[in-house]
């Protein structure tokens, strides 16, 4: 069984009782829209409500999370009257959640995989073209620079022109990505201070990422071991998942 130690079950109790008509049935596995959330968020628990058809229903129910014996309704259609239903179910899920302490195993393995995830990206500043901020790589990728190609019909002096022309793009490209690139823009960051908001930049972490963690820190208490690691997954259920190292447990393959 997952660890509910981070969900407030006394406010979770609070929430209507979902009563599954019989042609109904609930998702198999758990969590939806929780890629890249902190440890034990609400999100990891979540189970959307299906039709028999394997719609959600129009009306009535469409997300809960079950706890003992009971289903508790977190999003409903009814939402969209109180504004945004995305919004609003993702307040009613905040308001559950009770998080782990910023030095606590599973937060610092969250840390690190977001690190990983998110290697070399920086949040980019708002351009037009797109009306939003973007991702900007940092350092600045070649594919995002110009090279200069020779060719036997130009003169010197039109090669030189070129040459200084392309060498100029380029030092503007790498000055103006330098200077978005600080820790405070990097998307990690930026995505850890939605749950955490005192959390400071690792310049480590930053620079040097690790290459593989395991997920068991979504939603479990302690590390499972290769026997126990298929029946604590929220999906797949085999082990290992990778072959040679498991996503879920940590376990590889002996060299």
């Amino acid at each position: 069984m997952s660890d509910y130690s981070t969900i407030d079950i006394e406010q979770l109790k609070k929430l209507p009782r979902y009563n599954k008509p019989a042609s109904y049935h609930l998702q198999d596995d758990s969590g939806n829209g929780c890629a890249g959330d902190a440890p034990g968020y609400p999100t990891y628990f979540t189970r959307s409500v299906y039709t028999k058809h394997g719609n959600n229903p129009a009306r009535g129910a469409q997300m809960v999370i079950s706890y003992e014996e009971w289903d508790y309704i977190v999003e409903d259609s009814t939402d969209w009257r109180d504004g945004d239903a995305l919004e609003v179910r993702n307040a009613r899920l905040h308001k559950l959640w009770k998080p782990l302490p910023l030095d606590h195993e599973r937060v610092r393995l969250w840390i690190a995989d977001t690190y990983r995830h998110h290697k070399h990206c920086y949040v980019d500043v708002e351009r037009p073209e797109y009306g939003r901020p973007g991702t900007l790589i940092f350092p600045v990728p070649d594919y995002k620079l110009k090279t200069f190609r020779d060719d036997y019909r130009w003169s010197e002096e039109y090669r030189t022109a070129l040459r200084n022309e392309i060498d100029a793009y380029n030092r503007e490209e790498i000055d103006r990505a330098a200077a978005i690139a600080i820790p405070e823009n990097h998307q990690a960051v930026r995505i850890i201070r939605k749950f955490y908001p005192e959390y400071q930049p690792e310049p480590e972490l930053i620079a040097n990422p690790p290459q593989q963690i395991a997920q068991w820190w979504e939603t479990e208490a302690h590390k499972p071991t290769p026997e126990t690691c298929p029946t604590t997954q929220r999906w797949n259920k085999t082990h290992p998942i990778n072959g040679s190292w498991c996503q879920w447990c940590g376990w590889k393959e002996s060299a």
